[in-house]
Parts: structure tokens; sequence; C-alpha cells
């Protein structure tokens, strides 16, 4: 019966059991010295294990070996060896931790220089070392894990807000601030009205620049009241003004920005275009100051003109939106003329592109324009009151500064668009050049 069993065999213990290995195999590493016959082994498709000597099969085929116990054993290498020891006391090295499993050794039965852990005598010792990393995954007992799972307060390990850190999560300016620009937009975007979303986009984007403006560049605690009530002033009263008086101008004067001399345009787009959208904007600076006179705080002066620059912003760009979608359904009625159906589609695909270029343009960056233009001119009244001297060659050049640069922007964004981005930069450094200048 023993004939038909299988002659292959698992070495070590059940733990950590290596193999199988064909008898052939194992006698010869006996017979070379490499395994003791006294290493306990486990048939393959059977979950006994005993010494191989007790093996019937084994006890036929080798001769009688030395017990682990008389063999010697030298640690380290040819040239630097220590030694000899018994199997016993480097069992206990290895247990102890004093031995590691990956060291060589070597006895007088052997021909070569042999890690612990691949001899079977040392398997049972290697596995118990505390350096054996599936020795740390043994231990981790279900005991153990249900103890950490206890001692676990997950309510706090989840939610990190807890009463010692809302407070100052509350006055935390930049968390609002992310937390405005990434969510806000989503509620605007459940509005039914399409026209009422459009609305709520270019608002938002003129109010982040607002937090922004003030937040972080002018670094101010002032309140917002009066700079919110300057943002819908531009928009309800300012800008209908602005359109009033542009009725009175004589035709010629109103038509110089579109003239095909380039020098006349240039000269329409700063002292028609730019010079009276300043006058606008620079409204509720001059009421501010007309109320307060002598009491007017210059920081407050900087946070109404810039705020008031992206109100006229906000409101304009709904009008440049509006017209933005007419010329669309233009562009596909010219393509329906010319190529009929497919002219339609095409035209309105193209027209739909630039309406939303258009729009992202104008909520991102000419409200950030117009806010720097309007603010340099009210950094002019702020030195003014400052310095209580020299009111008509400051406000000169506040209006000034801001015209032409506005005016320049608009005539190279149909001349040359990476020139009037440039434009806007030297804004932006003037404007914080001034105000470095203001701390001082």
């Amino acid at each position: 019966m023993s004939s038909k069993l299988p002659n292959r065999f698992f070495l070590g213990t059940p733990e950590v059991p290596k193999g199988p290995y064909s008898m052939e195999m194992l006698r010869n590493s006996i017979l070379e010295g490499k395994l003791s016959a006294k290493v306990k082994v486990c048939r393959e498709g059977t979950s006994t294990w005993m010494a191989i000597n007790e093996v019937p099969e084994f006890n036929k085929a080798i001769p009688v070996q030395q017990s682990p116990t008389d063999q010697r054993w030298y640690l380290g290498n040819a040239e630097d060896k220590l030694g000899p020891y018994t199997t016993s006391v480097i069992q206990k090295g290895i247990v102890a931790g004093k031995i590691l499993p990956s060291q060589k050794v070597f006895n007088e039965g052997m021909t070569t220089w042999v890690p612990l852990n691949e001899i079977p005598e040392f398997f049972d010792a290697c596995v118990q070392s505390p350096g054996n990393s599936q020795t740390n995954i043994y231990q981790k007992t279900k005991k153990q894990i249900i103890e950490e799972i206890r001692q676990t307060n997950f309510k706090a390990e989840i939610i990190p807000i807890d009463e010692s850190n809302f407070v100052s999560l509350i006055k935390d300016g930049m968390f609002w601030l992310i937390l405005v620009l990434g969510v806000l937009p989503l509620i605007i975007g459940t509005l039914q009205d399409s026209k009422m979303q459009l609305v709520g986009m270019l608002f938002f984007f003129a109010a982040l620049w607002g937090g922004i403006l003030r937040g972080i560049v002018l670094k101010s605690n002032e309140k917002v009241t009066l700079p919110i009530v300057a943002f819908f002033f531009t928009g309800f009263v300012g800008i209908p003004m602005l359109l009033i008086i542009y009725s009175i101008f004589p035709k010629f004067y109103m038509n110089l920005a579109s003239s095909d001399n380039p020098i006349t345009s240039l000269f329409g787009f700063i002292f028609q275009v730019g010079l009276c959208e300043e006058i606008c904007k620079i409204l509720p600076v001059v009421g501010y100051l007309i109320w307060k006179r002598k009491n007017a705080s210059p920081t407050m002066i900087l946070l109404i003109g810039l705020f008031s620059g992206l109100g006229f912003a906000a409101f304009e760009n709904i009008q440049y939106s509006n017209s933005a979608i007419i010329r669309t359904v233009m562009r596909g009625v010219h393509g329906f003329r010319t190529d009929g159906a497919e002219g339609l589609v095409t035209g309105i695909a193209h027209g739909t592109m630039g309406a939303m270029v258009n729009v992202i343009l104008r909520s991102l960056s000419c409200v950030f324009a117009h806010a720097l233009w309007s603010g340099i001119f009210a950094y002019y009244f702020a030195k003014a009151v400052s310095s209580h001297s020299r009111w008509f060659v400051l406000v000169f050049l506040g209006l000034a500064i801001p015209a032409i640069l506005h005016g320049t922007y608009d005539w190279f964004c149909g001349v040359q668009e990476v020139i009037a981005a440039l434009i806007v930069a030297i804004s932006f450094l003037l404007f914080y050049g001034y105000l470095a200048k203001m701390r001082q």
C-alpha cells in the first residue's frame, strides 16, 4: 500500500512548509550532511508530520545518520568563520535574535556555505526569529486586531472638525475663498433660467476678484458694505448715466473708436471709451469723499474704486453676453444663406464657441482689468486725501493713466491680443507698485 503513496515530501512545519521535494533529493541531502534524519516531513497529500527516520521508505533507503545535536556548524564564510557550534546552540541563537536567519553556515559534510533559513534543522528557529517578517504577520492575532478596533475613536478619525479647531476654521479666509470658488458655481448651475445662470456666473467672478483684491492684495479688514454699494451703484446708476452722456456727444466723437484710421481709432478708444468709462467708475469714490471729507480712509477709497470697477465690468458683461448670443444667431443665418443647412450648423457652432470664449474671458480677466483701472484712479484720490495737497495734479494723473491703459487695451484687442494682455499685466504692476508706495 505504501508503494502507491506519493514519494514527495514537505519539510519544516505545518505553518511554514517548504517543498514538496522528492524522496531522492532528500536522501541525497542527508548523505551530503545538509539534512538531518530527524527533520520532520509531511508526505504530499497527507497532513501527518513525522521525522524522516520514521518514514518507512527512508529507513530502507538511507543509512543511520548522526543526530542534529552531534553536528558541528561554522558561522560566517570561508575566510572568516566562527565555531564550531552545535545545532541546538545555533537554534537558540536564532530564536533569541542573536543570529540572523540569513547568516551562512557550513559543516564538514557540506560542499558550500548555505544560509540558515535554507537548512531544514533551522526552519523552526528561523520562523520564530524576531527579524523574520513572516513572524510579525503571524503574531498579528485576531485578538490584537479586535483590540485595535476597540481602542479606535472612529468619529475622531473620520471627522476632522471638532470644538477646538471649529472657531479657527470659521475665521480662515482662504478656506472660505476656496470653498466658494469650488461650490458656488455648482449652486448657480442649478438655477432653471439660463439667463439667471449667466448673470449669476458673471456676478460670482466679480465677487471672487473682489475677495482676492480685498483680502490678498490689499490685506484689508475694512467692512465691505460701502464697496458693495459702489458695485451696484455703478451697475444700476453709473452705466445708464454713461449711456445718456454718450447720446449727447456728437456723432463724429462717438465714431472715433470705430474709424478705419488706426491713429484716429486709438485716439477714440482713449478719449472716448477710456476717459468716459473711468469717470463713470470713479463716481462712488467721489460720493464717499463728499460724505466723509477729511475722515475718509485711504484703504476704503481704494476698495470702493476697485469694487466700482468690478460692478461696471459685471453689468457690462451681461450686455456683451447678450450681444454674443445675437452674433451667434446671425452667423447661423449667414451660413444658411450661403451654404444651406450645413452652413447654418457650422455658423451656429463657430458662433457658440466664440460666445463661450467671450464669456469666460470677460468673466475672468476683463473684470480684473476694470477693477485695476478704477483702483489706480482711486489711489490718486487717496494720495490727495493723505497729502492734503496737489489735488489738481493728482486727480489729473488718476484719470489720465487708467484712461490711457483702458483705451490702449481696447485698441490692441482688435490689433494684437498678446499686447493687450501685456497692457493688463502692466496695469497690475502699476497698481501693486502704487499700493506698496501707499503702505510706506
